[in-house]
């Protein structure tokens, strides 16, 4: 059975469209608790962002979730608080699940449903197709009121532990007018502190703002002269950082950064995580450090089973979602703005921001479709992609894949020389197009 509705990251589409119309919702809420409890789950966390469309949406789910299941409700938070709070649970002795209503990094008008496992991670594949078996069995849903109680933020907060930053230090902190900002201003302090889109706003979610659109976070960071910015999305399970040139610090850059800081402190990592999309720079900085690098598709449930399997205890995506699993059982934005802050003020003051590695050229190019097609099935996309194998070999990395969340063909290019990305990204897009009939 393939996947319907969910992707990469769960449920995600327009708010009170199908699949997640209010009578979806309840549907979803039933078909989440019957699965949970044939798995023996005994209690639910649930958080959402501050979309206008997420209360109403958890409250039809709540309503088919049905007897059994004890419900605890953090309210607004962020994901990754969702997923501590479940992991705590567990191991508490009392198994435990997890929803976060959000639609993580989209417009406002978008919403989703994340499900997250015992460990406090995102629900496997067989776990999915399960729920979307016994949703399309529950054509009529029912309608049951089932108590909550509410759960509190404290002990996640408590457990990130704040910091209080010095006063020659000068951040803007972008919380994208999502979950964090609440969370945020309690974990850091100090006088060199900016705050941009801090306030929680469900209509403003992500607009102009957060770590898919910098440019607010760059002309910040030169308005106060701060050293450098750090960017939520509207969930808070990612974070990038910009320097004080208006440079994007990724994902790979803070990994880097943190590798460093653990090889400082004689406690380097046994090996690191990465996607097809981690920069090939990043890859040939660890190697030079002894520090193996795996890659895995993209998704961070992807990287989860991948550092389950070696062993291994960090990872990272380029998009801002990094795994410290000594941490948080999943990407949180908030740990990695923490651990990227003390891993910074480790370092002498002169040499706060000289840890970077030399990326080789990349680049990423959205062609939005009407719909999508298979791309085995792209007859004008697998030419290009085999004739530049064949020109360039190794010089010439492509990966292309559709996005889990969005009508989105993702092309990317990472090459040794800027001139060849350019080049194979122009003949990627026109064939893409072609097929696409675009």
């Amino acid at each position: 059975m393939t996947l319907k509705h969910f992707g990469t990251d769960g449920i995600r589409g327009r708010a009170f469209d199908a699949p997640l119309t209010l009578k979806d919702a309840t549907r979803w809420g039933g078909a989440w608790g019957a699965v949970a409890r044939a798995k023996g789950i005994r209690r639910l966390v649930v958080g959402w962002d501050p979309r206008l469309s997420s209360e109403p949406l958890w409250a039809a789910f709540h309503s088919g979730l049905g007897a059994g299941i004890k419900v605890r409700v953090l309210g607004m938070a962020p994901t990754p608080a969702v997923a501590w709070t479940v992991a705590q649970a567990t191991r508490s002795g009392v198994p435990t699940w997890g929803l976060m209503i959000s639609a993580s990094h989209n417009p406002p008008e978008d919403n989703g449903l994340k499900g997250f496992n015992k460990k406090g991670e995102k629900l496997s594949e067989a776990e999915e197709k399960a729920i979307e078996a016994a949703f399309e069995e529950a054509l009529e849903p029912g309608h049951e009121t089932i108590a909550t109680a509410p759960e509190s933020l404290e002990p996640y907060l408590a457990h990130l532990d704040g910091l209080d930053l010095p006063k020659d230090l000068k951040v803007v902190v972008d919380c994208a007018h999502g979950a964090t900002g609440p969370s945020a201003k309690r974990l850091l302090r100090g006088p060199g502190l900016h705050w941009l889109a801090d306030d929680p706003d469900g209509s403003r979610i992500n607009v102009g703002v957060g770590s898919t659109h910098l440019e607010s976070l760059k002309a910040a960071v030169s308005a106060h002269a701060a050293d450098f910015g750090l960017a939520f999305d509207g969930d808070g399970d990612r974070c990038l950082m910009v320097d004080r040139s208006g440079q994007v610090l990724d994902g790979d850059q803070m990994l880097w950064l943190l590798v460093q800081d653990r090889i400082a402190a004689k406690d380097a990592p046994k090996g690191v995580v990465g996607t097809v999309m981690t920069n090939g720079g990043l890859e040939a900085a660890l190697e030079e450090v002894g520090v193996p690098f795996v890659r895995t598709p993209v998704g961070d449930k992807h990287l989860l089973r991948e550092l389950a399997s070696r062993g291994w205890d960090l990872a990272a995506e380029a998009s801002g979602h990094l795994i410290q699993k000594r941490i948080c059982p999943s990407g949180d934005g908030l740990a990695t703005a923490l651990s990227v802050l003390r891993a910074l003020l480790h370092r002498e003051p002169a040499r706060r921001l000289d840890w970077t590695f030399a990326p080789w050229p990349q680049r990423l190019v959205n062609v939005v479709a009407k719909k999508r097609k298979a791309v085995d099935s792209m007859k004008a996309l697998k030419g290009v992609m085999g004739d530049l194998e064949t020109r360039h070999g190794t010089k010439v990395r492509q990966v292309i894949r559709w996005s889990g969340t969005e009508p989105k063909l993702r092309l990317m290019v990472e090459a040794s020389e800027a001139a060849l990305v350019d080049e194979a990204l122009l003949q990627l897009e026109a064939a893409s197009r072609k097929d696409l009939g675009l």
